[in-house]
């Protein structure tokens, strides 16, 4: 068993996650897809991305409301203790040259207004909403590939579990097969057919593999908590794995081979396709900054008055006024702010430019190195399957030998283990290519969060 697996999916697929516990008194039976959708359920990464698209068209509704009517009422009491002086020419009172001192006023006041403020035009409010919207869509296309990258990992976690529990089978089966090549040597040798040398051999190999055994079964455990953990699952349920490996013949490798591919395909690209929509339209938002904005208001309201002695007659009479206004604001000249604003925009869109070019070359090379991969792991896959018939054939016919009482136990244990080696390296070119067409599906864009 390849030791480098493990540490790979170790680091590769301890996410965190929120841990769901199921009822451990039986064991859980859990297909690939029940693993994809538990993961997707309890990932927390795709949780937030999720609440990053909830959060997003709240934001959109922020927006828009700011071009909807604004309404807002006010009132306003008002006690003045001291009413101010003020100095009248004389010549109203019929004394002419001299300054009478008078207050005018009443010392109670109360008023109160509604008012309604409306944008009637903006080119940016427009275009800031459109930006909102399109920012949404930028969330969307994050949580799929937080789904895509949930689903790969996940698979190949599973798949990892798969072949450490055929291969702790395999050895297993190799074990029961030894013991009874041992039993029926310690037979031979007490009628004298056999050597001591021959059951001593076989001791120690029924020794060797109970000890590669135990590994084995830590590995084939870590394997497991690595694939619950990924799925937000406590790591000591025990589950039983009910898929299978992925079979593969010439057909289905070469259909698995796949088209040339759209660049377009995959989520990276066009998650830089819509930050370019958000680029060439924030450039749009500073261009029309140098329009007019024009904005509506209309307003309602009364006053009511009250002296001293009569505060309670405060609000029995109100007295109305009203007004509406249009508001129109023109830039004329802002230091060429908004001038370095566009240039900034324009610098953004010439760098996306650049970073789809970069992944689509990029992408471009994935996929040819996928495919040399996938093609070369099938290569593989099919002599492991040529070697594991032939070493089939060698282990019935050195059996053959050995009860025959020609061959040696020597010979015996040898072309068991070499059966056992090649029935394991067999599993793992399998899950080899299994991996390598999930990476081809990756790099063609095929894996989808659906």
């Amino acid at each position: 068993m390849n030791y480098k697996f493990f540490r790979f999916f170790l680091a590769a697929t301890l996410l965190a996650v929120s841990t769901v516990t199921p009822a451990q008194n039986s064991s859980m039976e859990l297909s690939l897809e029940q693993a994809q959708e538990l993961a997707l359920q309890n990932n927390q990464s795709v949780k937030n991305a999720l609440l990053d698209i909830e959060m997003a068209n709240y934001k959109v509704d922020e927006i828009r409301a700011m071009g909807l009517p604004q309404i807002e009422g006010s009132g306003v009491f008002s006690h003045t203790y001291e009413i101010a002086t003020q100095l009248l020419p004389g010549d109203f009172v019929g004394q002419p040259g001299t300054m009478i001192a008078t207050k005018f006023g009443v010392p109670f006041n109360l008023s109160g207004t509604v008012q309604l403020n409306q944008l009637l035009f903006d080119g940016t409010f427009f275009l800031g909403l459109q930006a909102a919207s399109e920012f949404v869509n930028v969330n969307r296309l994050m949580a799929s590939k937080s789904e895509i990258d949930v689903k790969e990992g996940v698979t190949k976690a599973y798949y990892m579990a798969l072949i450490s529990d055929d291969n702790l089978r395999q050895l297993q089966n190799s074990l029961s097969n030894l013991y009874k090549i041992k039993n029926e040597t310690s037979k031979m040798y007490e009628a004298g057919m056999a050597e001591r040398l021959d059951v001593d051999r076989l001791i120690l190999s029924v020794s060797n593999l109970e000890i590669s055994i135990n590994n084995l079964r830590s590995q084939a455990t870590l394997a497991k908590q690595i694939l619950l953990n990924s799925m937000g699952i406590d790591v000591n349920q025990p589950i039983v794995l009910t898929s299978k490996l992925p079979e593969f013949n010439m057909d289905n490798f070469r259909e698995g081979y796949g088209t040339n591919g759209e660049v377009s395909n995959r989520i990276e690209y066009k998650m830089l396709e819509q930050q370019q929509k958000l680029n060439e339209l924030d450039l749009k938002r500073w261009k029309v900054g140098y329009f007019p904005s024009l904005y509506g208001m209309v307003n309602y309201g009364g006053n009511s008055f009250g002296q001293e002695d009569a505060f309670n007659d405060l609000g029995k009479d109100w007295y109305p006024n009203g007004m509406w206004a249009l508001s129109l604001k023109v830039p004329i000249f802002d230091g060429l702010k908004k001038q370095a604003k566009i240039n900034q925009a324009r610098v953004e869109i010439e760098k996306t430019k650049n970073s789809m070019t970069q992944l689509t070359n990029g992408i471009e090379l994935e996929i040819s190195q996928s495919r040399n991969e996938y093609s070369n792991a099938y290569k593989t896959l099919e002599l492991q399957k040529q070697s594991m018939k032939l070493a089939e054939n060698i282990y019935k016919t050195t059996s053959i030998k050995f009860k025959e009482g020609v061959g040696s136990s020597f010979e015996m244990i040898t072309a068991e283990g070499d059966l056992t080696s090649a029935k394991s390296n067999y599993l793992n070119a399998l899950y080899n290519l299994s991996v390598a067409k999930i990476n081809l599906d990756k790099a063609l864009g095929n894996i989808t969060n659906n």
